[in-house]
């Protein structure tokens, strides 16, 4: 934990980013990398009856953290997708916070 889903992100860029993120993720909460996940969700935007490129979309799902962890969260990983896409690049990064009885992991809630 985190899970981050990353949407209009390339695989290229995701693996651009991972390394540096992962580490920045793990010092802001004390997690260990191997519980952390990244993946890239493919799909397509349409608007209008046309395919529409649109911004990078990050879901960060994790256990509810303060809101000070959440906001430097969503800071960090804005700022390692704009390093990558550049600055105007418009990210939207969604926190869905996960109630601790409500995640199973090999079949036992934490």
């Amino acid at each position: 934990m985190p899970h981050l889903r990353f949407r209009a992100v390339s695989v290229d860029t995701l693996q651009q980013i991972s390394t540096p993120l992962l580490a920045d993720l793990c010092a802001l909460t004390g997690g260990k990398p191997e519980f952390v996940t990244m993946e890239v969700i493919d799909s397509i935007r349409v608007r209008a009856g046309q395919r529409e490129t649109g911004s990078p979309f990050v879901e960060l799902v994790w256990f509810e953290r303060p809101q000070e962890m959440q906001d430097a969260a969503a800071a960090l990983i804005t700022r390692h997708l704009k390093a990558a896409l550049g600055e105007e690049t418009y990210v939207v990064v969604q926190v869905l916070p996960i109630v601790k009885s409500q995640y199973y992991s090999n079949g036992e809630h934490y």
